[in-house]
């Protein structure tokens, strides 16, 4: 397993219509990943072997998971594509 990430630019649709442009000045953006946990099923592993479940909704969070998770969601994003009901959702069943 891996874990890939990407930081691309989405100031013109995915930051309140632009109002939270990126800021060059800031480069290089650098992400730090501390006590990450990935948990799945090998490429052999029996049928039986189910994978966590885990969304955006919080399945398969526990309740202080979960509270994290909206205390994030809550100081930190500025942009949720599910609730942007100009876009087209169906792509995106998560919503």
């Amino acid at each position: 397993m891996w874990v890939y990430g990407s930081i691309w630019d989405a100031s013109d649709w995915a930051t309140d219509d632009g109002r939270h442009r990126a800021d060059y000045r800031y480069q290089p953006f650098v992400a730090r990943l501390d006590r990450f946990v990935v948990a799945g099923c090998s490429v052999n592993a029996p049928p039986a072997c189910r994978p966590v479940p885990a969304s955006p909704a919080g399945a398969g969070l526990t309740a202080q998971q979960y509270a994290a998770m909206r205390w994030a969601q809550r100081e930190h994003m500025v942009y949720y594509y599910c609730n942007d009901f100009r876009r087209d959702h169906s792509l995106t069943p998560e919503c």
